[in-house]
């Protein structure tokens, strides 16, 4: 695992970078003193969690957490701080923790043990499916993409049915809603399928997606899907819970707000 520790006090930085990697021997640990200097680090490379100051010289870590949502939203944000009372702001920013100072060895486990996008050494899955926030893909901790942007949205709909078969016309009903259920559209939903089928292929799953008299369905393994996960009780998956599910999809809208009643069969 790679981490990046950023704090302007050199004594606190050293302190934590010592827990981290008593945690994490095999791992790498890197310490900066400044906002500027881990925005760098993390645009050169890529860093698997930023521990993050709030309150720094010429500087805010809530925004720098903003800023590095947008250019590099594989890492993850634990906030290590004196103040708090950012603890609301913080939660807005999607972190992963929130640490108030003085942290010890097992705040710093707990926060590696629950972070929202997964890191290699602390997830058995290559692939993995995160439902919580916007729904994304990644392997090997890299994020997939699909040559159709419908494929995935028909992956995305088949997790959120959690293994049960859809029909043709259903999948027709919510890749176009509201429009009608037409022979062409049909053979599209054929075409979308044998897409997925081809990508989790690549993706070393050549038998995720199941087919029955015209019906599909997916089938993951809980490890490899956060809201799966979520239902099994796993705590990693329970804590990356943050009452967004699959935002960007309107037919999910349903889902979220069953989770945010708790109201969801596990």
């Amino acid at each position: 695992m790679r981490t990046l520790v950023v704090d302007d006090s050199r004594l606190a930085t050293a302190a934590l970078a010592r827990i981290i990697e008593r945690i994490d021997p095999n791992g790498e640990c890197t310490q900066v003193l400044s906002a500027s200097e881990a925005l760098a680090r993390c645009k050169d490379e890529p860093i698997d969690v930023v521990f993050l100051d709030i309150e720094m010289p010429g500087s805010n870590g809530l925004e720098v957490a903003q800023r590095l949502k947008l250019s590099a939203p594989q890492t993850n944000v634990v906030f290590v701080t004196g103040y708090p009372e950012y603890a609301l702001d913080a939660w807005h920013t999607q972190a992963s923790a929130f640490l108030v100072k003085p942290v010890d060895e097992d705040d710093v486990r707990r926060a590696l043990d629950n972070l929202r996008v997964p890191v290699g050494n602390t997830q058995g899955a290559r692939l993995f499916v995160r439902c919580f926030g916007n729904f994304e893909v990644f392997f090997d901790q890299e994020p997939v993409c699909f040559e159709r942007h419908q494929t995935k949205e028909l992956l995305a709909y088949l997790v959120d049915r959690r293994g049960a078969f859809v029909s043709t016309p259903d999948l027709v009903a919510v890749l176009w809603e509201g429009l009608p259920d037409t022979a062409s559209r049909r053979s599209q939903v054929r075409t979308l399928i044998s897409d997925l089928r081809h990508t989790m292929a690549r993706l070393d799953h050549p038998n995720a997606v199941v087919k029955r008299r015209g019906d599909v369905a997916i089938m993951l393994a809980d490890d490899e899907c956060d809201y799966f996960g979520f239902l099994r009780g796993n705590p990693g998956a329970v804590n990356r819970y943050r009452g967004e599910y699959m935002r960007q999809f309107s037919w999910a809208e349903m889902t979220a707000a069953l989770l945010e009643q708790g109201m969801v069969e596990r």
